[in-house]
């Protein structure tokens, strides 16, 4: 071997690509805590409904007030994320701290007050994590990797606080006890809020030469049209995926599934749903936004569509759930990709958090409302699951009038250029 080979500097898009993956990895398990820490919760209500002596109400305003407390915060400290030039490693940091901290409180609540408190704590100090781990990854990932890469953290959400939840608290909850739960499950979020203050690194230079963002700034966010489509998208994917998971496990009990049986599909869902979250994205870098968005909504219909025509036949129902792999995108294309390759780069934040924040609000407190009450007045939850299925051709319809904004096609790539050009100017 030549002695210079032993003096040949790394190649710096090998040292890049390495410090995408190691940062993704990191915030695919930060985003995982957060969704877990947040809706874990909801798989012990029964014994903290019978300790606490809370009824179905109490205990739905557990999720509700912690849902409001998030949309609060996540639009606050975005914009000062963005005011501050997308330095976001120390209020990551923070938030995991925080939310780890009161989430281990929860085990000492005695009293309703006491719990809804906490609860509203969590909500506050979660809010911000989510748009801000994006808005890393995103300035962190090359253009052709940008859709994967955001897509692997909403399956961190989707594999670690869904398809995983319930084994992880319900096992906790049964092998020790239910206050004990709580605690374990916050360590996690102090180890990955060490490992975000070690690896994350911020592009000190190019935040310092970032054009300020003024109050007057934030107007832009709403200036291209794709951000309001993006509204009306999120707020129809958020009520249906909230909707549909609320009421999915009581159809398949109300059809006569086994708890064994309704738990093997709807992890099998979860899971399915989880890959699809980096499936669909990546797609999207390979063919567009909008045809991927498009694909993306007609699955989301047919995965609720696919329940009520096949919960009698478990064999068609997990075979027909393969659409999740393009389902499982929606969200992440819809509030974040397209918002965040549509407004300047120093706005990204922003438009995250206005997205969760307008979705969480509408979507995730009418999704399951309309759904609850147009199951009462039909006496069947299978009305709901149809309702969960038609949504989305709303979705679709977003999706076919967004501008298109992935780096490789021709046009994404120009408008980029152009938008971030119009952004600094106006920022400037």
């Amino acid at each position: 071997m030549p002695v210079t080979s032993f003096f040949r500097r790394p190649d710096p898009g090998a040292e890049d690509a390495n410090r995408q993956n190691t940062l993704v990895l990191i915030m695919f398990f930060a985003a995982g805590i957060v969704f877990l820490d947040r809706f874990g919760i909801t798989f012990l209500f029964p014994q903290i409904g019978d300790d606490l002596h809370l009824n179905h109400s109490e205990l739905g305003s557990l999720v509700s007030i912690t849902a409001v407390a998030w949309a609060v915060s996540s639009l606050i400290f975005a914009v000062v994320s963005d005011r501050l030039g997308g330095r976001t490693k120390w209020m990551i940091v923070a938030s995991l701290v925080l939310f780890s901290t009161a989430v281990g409180l929860v085990g000492l609540a005695q009293d309703y007050g006491t719990m809804l408190l906490l609860r509203a704590v969590i909500g506050f100090c979660e809010g911000p994590a989510l748009p801000l781990i994006q808005g890393a990854v995103a300035r962190a990932s090359s253009p052709d990797r940008r859709g994967r890469n955001m897509g692997v953290v909403i399956a961190g959400t989707l594999l670690i606080g869904s398809a995983l939840a319930p084994s992880i608290m319900i096992g906790l909850a049964t092998a020790l006890n239910w206050r004990l739960a709580f605690p374990l499950v916050a360590v996690p979020g102090i180890v990955v809020a060490l490992l975000v203050a070690l690896f994350m690194r911020e592009d000190r230079a190019a935040a310092a030469g970032a054009p300020r963002v003024k109050a007057r700034d934030f107007r832009l966010v709403l200036a291209n049209r794709n951000v309001p489509l993006a509204l009306v998208g999120t707020t129809v994917c958020l009520g249906t995926n909230i909707g549909f998971g609320a009421f999915a496990p009581t159809y398949l009990h109300e059809e006569g599934l086994s708890r064994s049986t309704a738990t093997l599909v709807l992890t099998v869902y979860g899971c399915v749903i989880a890959l699809g979250s980096v499936v669909a994205p990546a797609v999207s870098d390979r063919v567009g936004r909008r045809p991927a968005l498009f694909a993306a909504a007609i699955c989301s219909g047919l995965v609720p569509l696919f329940f009520v025509l096949f919960a009698h036949s478990v064999p068609l129902l997990l075979a027909s759930l393969a659409v999740g792999l393009m389902a499982g995108g929606s969200l992440t294309l819809i509030t974040y990709v397209v918002p965040g390759e549509s407004v300047p780069r120093e706005l990204m934040a922003t438009a995250f958090a206005l997205q969760i924040a307008v979705g969480e609000t509408l979507g995730g407190a009418l999704g399951p409302q309309l759904g609850g009450a147009l199951a009462d007045a039909t006496h069947s939850l299978k009305s709901a699951l149809l309702l969960y299925a038609a949504a989305p051709i709303l979705l679709a319809v977003v999706a076919l009038l967004i501008r298109e904004t992935a780096p490789r096609m021709g046009k994404g790539t120009s408008a980029r250029k152009a938008r971030e050009a119009s952004g600094e100017a106006a920022l400037s």
